[in-house]
């Protein structure tokens, strides 16, 4: 990448906005183990419209409650500290990747469609590894923003995508591969300089920076990386949605037993998956974006 690529993307990536100081506090708040509803109900009532989004969650089909929810600290226990942390968070990015973000290369409803079957694909997967049920959102997230580097990349370098997307398709090959020889970098590396920029949790990082190879993972977070990586290869493989990657590797046997599942468990959920996805759908519609 020449040095005027590069200066157009590091312009494009710093005006982006930062995550508000609302978000930053409760990423630092939901870092304490012993964190209550109480504590995060003062952090969240700073900022109406993310109130207003919390109980509009709680109460949607997602969850299916007979009585409607009104109280805040009620709608924070019955959703978990974990889910409300991830739908700050996916309103501060998603919302902030609407404004002005057009999918030149990439269909958006394809793409967002492939995000979010990752995602729900993820979460799937933990589920099955008995993670507790306030840590499986971390699995969504990660499979909801893995492919985030890929909207400057749609945005900027419009021409060069789609000549990416081609020759991937043409020559049967993984689409980071003709990202790196044609544009110069990979959605890999730019989903890193908006990670680093939005100071996003290292479980999130490491998801966007290594899910095409989750063994430069640290140990803390590999299962959780591989996991997305799984989810990522089989919704390639199964055209959930499209992200640009018509080819996928066969998902290798070594990280499905180091993970700790089968290629029938991820055939038995495929419906699941898809049923998952429709739910999902109605969490960033809520969050900001309105294309999903």
């Amino acid at each position: 990448m020449d040095n005027r690529s590069i200066v157009r993307l590091n312009r494009y990536i710093d005006s982006m906005p930062s995550l508000s100081i609302t978000m930053s506090k409760i990423l630092e708040v939901t870092k304490i183990p012993q964190v209550t509803a109480k504590e995060l109900n003062k952090v969240i009532s700073l900022d109406p419209v993310l109130v207003g989004k919390v109980l509009k969650l709680v109460n949607s089909a997602y969850y299916g409650l007979s009585n409607k929810v009104t109280s805040l600290v009620t709608a924070i226990i019955m959703l978990g500290i974990n889910t409300i942390k991830n739908l700050a968070l996916s309103t501060a990015v998603l919302g902030n990747v609407h404004k002005g973000a057009s999918f030149k290369s990439l269909n958006v409803d394809g793409f967002w469609r492939h995000s979010i079957g990752v995602g729900v694909t993820s979460k799937l997967i933990a589920s099955k590894l008995g993670i507790p049920s306030n840590l499986r959102e971390e699995f969504f997230i990660g499979g909801l923003l893995h492919d985030i580097g890929k909207i400057p990349l749609n945005v900027l370098f419009e021409e060069e995508y789609v000549k990416a997307i081609r020759q991937a398709d043409f020559t049967k090959s993984q689409l980071i591969d003709n990202e790196n020889e044609i544009i110069g970098i990979t959605h890999c590396e730019v989903g890193k300089m908006i990670a680093e920029k939005w100071k996003l949790t290292d479980e999130t990082f490491e998801c966007i920076l290594h899910h095409h190879n989750p063994n430069l993972a640290s140990d803390k977070n590999f299962k959780l990386v591989a996991s997305v990586h799984i989810a990522n290869s089989y919704c390639n493989l199964n055209e959930v949605g499209f992200s640009g990657n018509r080819y996928a590797k066969k998902i290798d046997d070594y990280l499905l037993s180091e993970v700790g599942i089968t290629e029938d468990f991820l055939d038995d959920i495929f419906d699941s998956i898809s049923a998952e996805i429709e739910k999902a759908s109605v969490f960033l519609q809520i969050s900001g974006q309105k294309g999903a």
